[in-house]
């Protein structure tokens, strides 16, 4: 296998076209190699904050290198928390991957400068493992490559793919303790249950789960959103519990909606087969299939719907079709962190179809809405207001 220098893996990490080999190289480095860990962080959340200036200015990326180098030097007196996230004796290093990530700022190379961040940024991966007695692991921070639980089970963390929870010798009929795992608003995570299945969970959400699946069942307990791949079992259905509601799954691909602000929750079927249970109400899905329950009618139904409006998330983008911007701004205040306000109610029902990137700014995301909604966003801080507007476009921001 040819060696790849930590540059190179991190580049095509960046740009999706690492293999599975290099991948495996990338994350041995990671995990085995304290320069190499710090690295890939810290390339990271500079590509992100490059990818700002760019859209920021709807910039080319040499535009954006430019502005990036003339900027720098200028604000690391300004910016204490951006000369944490790159420190002087790697921000040659910063910019040498950058290079690989943005080939065509090469000619305009500084690597002396520090980036500055003005935007309000996206969410990225952060999260938090509580255990049934109290203790808790900040999985954002946390560079240990195993975890070893209290209840004596051993996780290991993925540097790439999250918590990997692996098959014990557990007695059947052995009840394994709740695990939870916690993302706060501006935040998602993914990791993987000890029978395989695969979870994603987006921004304000939480999830309960026991290290360990034993007996007939394998049940989790979940508020807010996540995405599921469940691991085929037919001996043992997988069960996803919300408040009073119930999801029976063999193995499939679906996602669930159920914020507690939202009084709804949506089931939406990818794959397989999924049966929702409310008290006495039962629907079964098919692929393609979704089911609303509403909790202040108390009512459920069943509709077709297109599944990528309600899983684009899992894939890095929002998408939209004939969308309220009431929900569209508590989507967005979730991931972004920030509070809407709407300046009249009649705003709220005002549709909004299109596609906008997970990982573009906030200023950003709404400049694609205004231009077809003919709504200004005002911003203050992180508080939005949402007003009408001559010029659909208008994006102001308040100085405090």
């Amino acid at each position: 296998m040819e060696h790849k220098t930590i540059y190179e893996l991190i580049a095509e990490y960046s740009n999706g076209t690492l293999s599975p080999a290099a991948r495996e190289q990338l994350r041995h480095l990671i995990d085995n190699d304290r320069e190499a860990r710090k690295l890939f962080r810290d390339i990271r959340e500079a590509e992100k904050l490059l990818k700002t200036i760019q859209a920021q200015e709807k910039l080319s990326p040499r535009e954006a290198w430019e502005n990036f180098s003339e900027t720098l030097t200028h604000t690391r007196r300004k910016n204490r928390r951006l000369h944490r996230i790159i420190g002087t004796a790697i921000a040659a290093s910063v910019a040498l991957i950058l290079l690989f990530i943005f080939p065509d700022t090469r000619s305009t190379y500084a690597p002396e400068q520090q980036v500055a961040q003005t935007q309000i940024e996206p969410g990225s991966v952060k999260a938090v493992l509580s255990y049934a007695n109290g203790e808790t692991v900040n999985l954002t921070s946390s560079a240990s490559s195993r975890i070893v639980a209290p209840d004596g089970s051993t996780i290991v963390n993925d540097s790439l793919e999250g918590l990997q929870y692996n098959k014990d010798n557990r007695e059947t009929g052995q009840t394994a303790p709740l695990h939870m795992i916690t993302v706060p608003p501006g935040g998602e995570y993914r990791f993987t249950l000890a029978d395989g299945t695969r979870v994603w969970i987006n921004s304000s959400s939480e999830i309960q789960f026991p290290s360990q699946f034993s007996g007939n069942t394998r049940e989790i307990y979940m508020k807010g959103e996540i995405y599921l791949e469940v691991a085929p079992d037919k001996s043992r259905p997988f069960i996803v519990h919300s408040g009073n509601d119930r999801i029976r799954v063999l193995g499939t691909k679906f996602n669930i909606t159920a914020y507690p602000e939202e009084q709804k929750t949506i089931t939406t079927l990818v794959s397989g087969s999924v049966e929702f249970e409310h008290n006495n109400s039962k629907i079964r899905l098919s692929p393609g299939e979704q089911s609303i329950m509403d909790h202040t009618t108390d009512k459920l139904e069943k509709q077709k719907v297109d599944v990528s409006i309600y899983t684009s998330w899992i894939s890095g983008a929002f998408e939209y079709e004939n969308m309220p911007l009431s929900y569209i701004a508590r989507q967005l205040s979730r991931w972004y962190d920030v509070q809407f306000t709407f300046e009249a109610a009649e705003f709220r029902e005002h549709p909004f179809t299109g596609i906008v990137k997970r990982n573009q700014t906030l200023e950003e995301v709404l400049t694609i809405i205004g231009k077809t909604t003919n709504i200004k966003f005002e911003i203050s801080g992180r508080n939005i207001i949402i007003k009408k507007a001559e010029d659909a476009a208008n994006i102001s921001r308040l100085n405090n």
